[in-house]
């Protein structure tokens, strides 16, 4: 007992004394000062608006294809025994230069030989035709000689009668007579004959110059000539290797024809409708697109066609934009000097199609806005929360055509618990405070 009642006893004494420091604490505490919030007006930058007209943009994406180009074959087999200097991958050809050819001498001596076939077909027909005169005149000769015989014959008929030739005299005449009458039949025959045998002159005439034309034909497939100034994209031929019909040598392309594939989301093509009417194109500027900032150069274009149908897997609209000649707007080639930035196939390329015109329409940066529809305007040093239609977003800008006036200043700054009517004051300018 003696021992509990002590236990009892320190614990009580250490409440007291605890009991006691918390009073002096509380009794001894500083007592808070006061201090009245003083109300500043907040100060904010602002922009004014302005009403205009903007060009609706459409911006797509798209890889430069070649117009035109073309995979180099042989129409005939044989050897190569002829590689232009140029024909390498990247290099450039002009137009009508010979890129390759194969061994032509069995083909220059065929077209030799059908060349000296029409040579002689035509020294036939002129034999012919001396012939034919030679016959009219023989003919002619030959009617004259019977003419006179048949005098004769009348002549010693009527001396016969008389007593005055003998039999053998008039059968010797008869005989001239029947002679000269014989040789007239003959060149009369061979007259009749010169319209088949002029005809078959000009068939053998007709099929040398066939056979010469084929020959020709023949040698001229024996090379290839670029039919366009052209860069080769690919070369798989070298000389002496024998090559058959078809097989493909190389590719080349048209320079300065390239084209780039886009596909356009149907909900941007409201803003290309107008712009197409007419037999409209609408105008393209085409960047580079994995370049940043203002390190690509910029080239134009147009929409040359619209494809046929809609893309099934995309739901967009296929178009076709033709870059245009380097050489002609803007001096643009000439802008382009590092090599490695010229537009080639194969490069991915942004396209900002230029669409209709809008009028009476306010163009704000996207960080205006305060919500999707609404912006914070400084009136009379009053704040007012203003809806307005919104039109288009497009990249870091927005359309709208409602909710504001020109001249209506629009903040900028932030104003975290922003309340209708609130007062505010208008930052001038150079004004830093």
């Amino acid at each position: 007992m003696p021992s509990f009642l002590f236990r009892l006893m320190r614990v009580a004494v250490v409440l007291l004394l605890a009991l006691g420091v918390a009073w002096w604490l509380f009794v001894s505490r500083e007592k808070p000062q006061k201090k009245e919030m003083a109300h500043t007006i907040p100060k904010v930058l602002c922009v004014p608006a302005i009403l205009g007209s903007s060009d609706m943009i459409v911006e797509a994406f798209g890889t430069v294809t070649p117009r035109n180009s073309v995979k180099l074959a042989m129409e005939i087999a044989g050897r190569i025994d002829y590689v232009h200097p140029d024909f390498r991958e990247g290099a450039s050809i002009n137009k009508g230069e010979i890129l390759l050819r194969i061994d032509q001498r069995t083909l220059v001596l065929n077209e030799k030989n059908a060349r000296a076939q029409v040579n002689q077909a035509r020294a036939d027909i002129r034999l012919l035709e001396q012939e034919t005169s030679n016959l009219k005149i023989d003919a002619g000769i030959a009617r004259s000689n019977l003419q006179l015989t048949f005098k004769e014959l009348e002549r010693i008929r009527v001396l016969a009668k008389k007593q005055f030739a003998s039999r053998t005299s008039l059968d010797k005449v008869e005989q001239q007579y029947l002679s000269a009458k014989n040789q007239l039949q003959k060149i009369t025959n061979a007259q009749e004959l010169v319209p088949s045998r002029m005809a078959l002159k000009k068939s053998a005439l007709a099929s040398a110059q066939a056979a010469l034309a084929k020959a020709s034909l023949m040698l001229e497939k024996s090379e290839i000539r670029a039919v366009f100034d052209a860069f080769v994209m690919a070369k798989q031929v070298q000389v002496g290797e024998y090559v058959n019909p078809g097989q493909v040598l190389g590719v080349i392309y048209e320079k300065d024809a390239l084209d780039v594939d886009i596909r356009i989301p149907l909900e941007e093509l409201q803003w290309l409708g107008s712009v197409f009417k007419d037999g409209g194109r609408p105008q393209v500027r085409l960047t580079i697109a994995n370049l940043e900032g203002q390190r690509s150069p910029v080239w134009p274009g147009h929409v040359a066609r619209i494809k046929a149908a809609i893309d099934e897997k995309t739901r967009t609209m296929p178009m076709t934009v033709e870059i245009d000649t380097l050489d002609v707007k803007d001096g643009v080639k000439d802008n382009v000097k590092d090599p490695l930035l010229l537009l080639r196939p194969g490069v991915f390329v942004k396209c900002r199609v230029k669409g209709e015109q809008k009028e009476n329409v306010f163009k704000i940066p996207r960080t205006l806005m305060r919500s999707p529809d609404t912006l914070y305007l400084a009136r009379e040093n009053h704040l007012v929360i203003q809806k307005v239609k919104v039109i288009r977003r497009f990249d870091e800008d927005v359309y709208i055509t409602r909710g504001l006036a020109p001249g209506d200043l629009i903040i900028e700054s932030p104003l975290p618990g922003a309340l209708d009517s609130m007062a505010i004051i208008v930052k001038k300018a150079g004004d830093n405070q």
